[in-house]
């Protein structure tokens, strides 16, 4: 998270639910370490596809998770459950921990302050355009700060 750059995007059409792209986002990375994700991705399958990638989830439990329930064997590799305990057995660490997710926030706003939060384009196509070249303007921009340092940016 030191460079802060966007290192995956995707495009969905607009009744898609996050939930089911988050292996899609992940696929070209490896040993990924801490995950941290709003409660829209929470799914067991989203925590396994994170542990198959090298990492541990810190996806934001919803007011209706449950987690394990009593009586269940507590199954100790199941990533989802393992997260859940985690979080209920101390919720304050846990969230101060999942607080990191705050850097991805201050991506999405720092790229929409210096290089618009809005699309000119009319068409899907053009728009999807306009959105990566954001992105890749933003991510050179990231770079030449880290190369060159503050006094330009």
């Amino acid at each position: 998270m030191e460079w802060r750059a966007i290192i995956a995007f995707h495009f969905t059409r607009a009744k898609v639910h996050e939930i089911t792209q988050l292996r899609l986002l992940l696929e070209p990375l490896e040993n990924l370490g801490n995950v941290y994700a709003d409660s829209g991705y929470l799914s067991t399958e989203n925590c396994w596809a994170i542990k198959e990638k090298g990492g541990t989830p810190f996806i934001r439990p919803k007011c209706t998770s449950v987690g394990r329930r009593k009586g269940n064997p507590y199954i100790e590799w199941n990533p989802y459950y393992a997260m859940m305990d985690r979080y209920r057995k101390d919720p304050a660490a846990w969230m101060r921990q999942y607080h990191q997710r705050s850097n991805i926030e201050a991506v999405f706003s720092a790229l929409k302050r210096r290089l618009g939060g809005g699309v000119a384009s009319i068409k899907r196509g053009v728009q999807q355009i306009e959105i990566a070249l954001k992105i890749i303007i933003y991510n050179l921009m990231v770079l030449a700060r880290k190369r060159i340092g503050d006094e330009y940016f």
